[in-house]
């Protein structure tokens, strides 16, 4: 978009229209960041958690940006908590497991996604307990809403897609 504006020329009505096509795709991006940010701020013990027990070939969540945030920000957070408030309390209650502290991600929300692969036979859990297990197909192209738990490994592998 950058180079369409600058051969466009001044005065042009495109100029106008390209400049605030950038400006959508920076705020979409920032939005996009700030957001993972969030994420990763409120659940970062159970992220750096699952990253660590990722097994050799697995690929990351995280961007390697992300993950050294999110080290500085556990550490950060274990540095104010030992300085505030740790330091005075009887030594028996000086160490906290921020692992159990932090709430964890709830893997039962629901989820927008767009499917990317055909993929056959995916089981559907119940909501409640009088209502039996059944499989779906998710089409290529299609969208769904569906629970993050049952679409999991197909969003790490790559066959569908969060929207």
């Amino acid at each position: 978009q950058e180079a369409n504006l600058k051969r466009a020329k001044r005065g042009d009505l495109k100029v106008s229209v390209h400049h605030m096509e950038i400006e959508r795709i920076r705020f979409v991006l920032s939005s996009y960041l700030r957001c993972r940010l969030v994420k990763i701020e409120k659940f970062f013990p159970h992220i750096l958690e699952k990253e660590k027990s990722r097994a050799e070939g697995e690929p990351s969540i995280l961007s390697p940006e992300e993950f050294a945030f999110a080290k500085e920000y556990m550490a950060n957070t274990e540095a104010y908590l030992k300085n505030v408030a740790l330091k005075h309390m009887p030594p028996n209650l000086q160490k906290v497991s921020l692992l159990k502290s932090v709430p964890k991600p709830n893997l039962d929300s629901f989820v927008f996604l767009r499917v990317l692969e055909r993929q056959e036979n995916i089981l559907v859990e119940p909501e409640t307990d009088e209502q039996r297990e059944y499989a779906i197909n998710l089409e290529e192209g299609s969208q769904h809403l569906i629970r993050y738990r049952t679409v999991a490994p197909l969003v790490a592998s790559g066959a569908v897609q969060l929207i």
